[in-house]
């Protein structure tokens, strides 16, 4: 029930914290973290710009498959958060 109110891209879960959105299911065993670093204002809005993407694993024997990187504009950013996600947990 508590589902029904998350957001979801791709089928993984979107969480919003501040300037922090965490991208994947508690229940994997890796989730993304993307951290909005730089934000512009289009048309009354702050819209996210420089965004830092962060690949990390739930167990800390698996500290060898994160990724971290840094990329311009959110859509950019999600799509490559959502490609290391599923390659990692599905590759």
């Amino acid at each position: 029930m508590a589902d029904e109110k998350l957001l979801y891209y791709r089928g993984f879960p979107l969480i919003r914290s501040g300037s922090t959105i965490f991208y994947g299911s508690s229940g994997d065993a890796f989730a993304a973290k993307l951290t909005i670093k730089d934000s512009k204002k289009i048309a009354d809005a702050d819209v996210p710009n420089k965004i830092m993407v962060q690949l990390m694993p739930k167990n800390l024997t698996d500290a060898d498959k994160a990724r971290k990187g840094e990329f311009i504009g959110f859509y950019e950013a999600l799509d490559t958060a959502h490609v290391w996600l599923t390659e990692t947990l599905f590759g």
